[in-house]
C-alpha cells in the first residue's frame, strides 16, 4: 500500500484538497486510509490506516477515523462482490472534466477497456448548507470522521447514484476495472487510475491543439467526437437532477 501510494505521489495524482484508499482484505474486512492522510500530502505511513468491518465498525484503529468518503466506499464494496480495491485521488485533468460534469472520452487505446467514464454529481457547499439548517438523522459508519454534513453528500447524493450508474457494472471488474477507480487488487487498481488520468490529460491537450474539439480515437474512429466548446453546457451524465436536503 505505501509503495503504491509512493508511486502514485510521484505522478502527481494524489490531491491534497482529499480522497481515500482501501482495500477489501481476505476476510472481507476493510483498510482505508484516514481523513488526515490528504491533508498532510498523502506522505502515508502505517498509522494513516484504520481497519473496518464491512458495517464500518472499527476492528483496528491507529491515530485517526476513516475519511469522509468512508461510506461511499463501503457502499462500493457492497454493491461490487469482485472489488478489492478503490483509488480516489481527486487527479487533476480527471477533476477537470468532474467540475463540468461530463464523462472522460477515451483518447487513447490505454482506456477503451473503460467503456462510458460516468461523472457523478452533487452541489457540496449547498448539500452541506442545507444539511446544516435542516439535519436529518445520518446512520454514519463507527470508524469515520464524525462530520455528518460532509457525510451527509455521500449518503444523500452519492448512494443513489452508485446504485444507478455503479452497480449495474460489477461483471466488467471481472476483466478489467471500473475508472473510479476499482479493481481486483490495488496495484491493477492504481494502473487504472494511472490511465484514467492519462486519457484526460491527453484528452485536455487535444483541446489545444484543435481550437477545442477531442477526438475520441481519432485515428481510427474519426467520426466520434467530443466538442469541448460546449462544454459547460453538457448536462451532466447523471441522469440525477440536484436534490436539496429535505428535513
Amino acid at each position: 500500500m505505501l509503495t503504491i501510494l509512493n508511486e502514485l505521489r510521484a505522478w502527481g495524482v494524489p490531491n491534497p484538497a482529499g480522497g481515500a484508499v482501501s482495500v477489501r482484505l481476505p476476510d472481507g474486512r476493510i483498510l482505508i486510509s484516514t481523513t488526515r492522510l490528504a491533508v498532510n500530502r498523502w506522505h502515508a505511513t502505517v498509522h494513516d490506516f484504520i481497519v473496518l468491518d464491512a458495517d464500518g465498525r472499527i476492528i483496528e484503529k491507529t491515530a485517526g477515523l476513516g475519511a469522509s468518503g468512508t461510506p461511499m466506499h463501503l457502499d462500493l464494496y457492497r454493491m461490487l462482490p469482485r472489488a478489492g480495491a478503490i483509488v480516489h485521488t481527486h487527479a487533476p485533468y480527471s477533476l477537470a472534466f468532474a467540475s463540468l460534469g461530463i464523462p472522460i472520452p477515451s483518447v487513447t487505446n490505454r482506456a477503451d477497456h473503460f467503456g462510458e467514464i460516468p461523472c457523478l454529481h452533487a452541489d457540496d457547499w449547498a448539500v452541506k448548507a442545507d444539511y446544516l439548517a435542516s439535519p436529518v438523522k445520518l446512520d454514519l459508519p463507527e470508524g469515520m470522521v464524525q462530520r455528518p454534513e460532509v457525510a451527509a453528500v455521500t449518503l444523500l447524493h452519492y448512494r443513489h447514484q452508485l446504485e444507478e450508474l455503479i452497480a449495474p457494472r460489477a461483471e466488467e471488474l471481472e476483466h478489467s476495472g471500473l475508472a473510479f477507480t476499482l479493481g481486483g487488487e490495488l496495484d491493477g487498481t492504481a494502473d487504472m487510475m494511472l490511465r484514467l488520468e492519462e486519457t484526460a490529460r491527453t484528452a485536455h491537450l487535444q483541446a489545444g491543439l484543435t481550437n477545442g474539439t477531442v477526438y475520441p480515437n481519432r485515428l481510427y474512429r474519426p467520426k466520434e467526437r467530443m466538442d469541448l466548446g460546449t462544454a459547460t453546457g453538457t448536462p451532466p451524465v447523471s441522469p440525477h437532477p440536484m436534490r436539496r436536503v429535505s428535513p
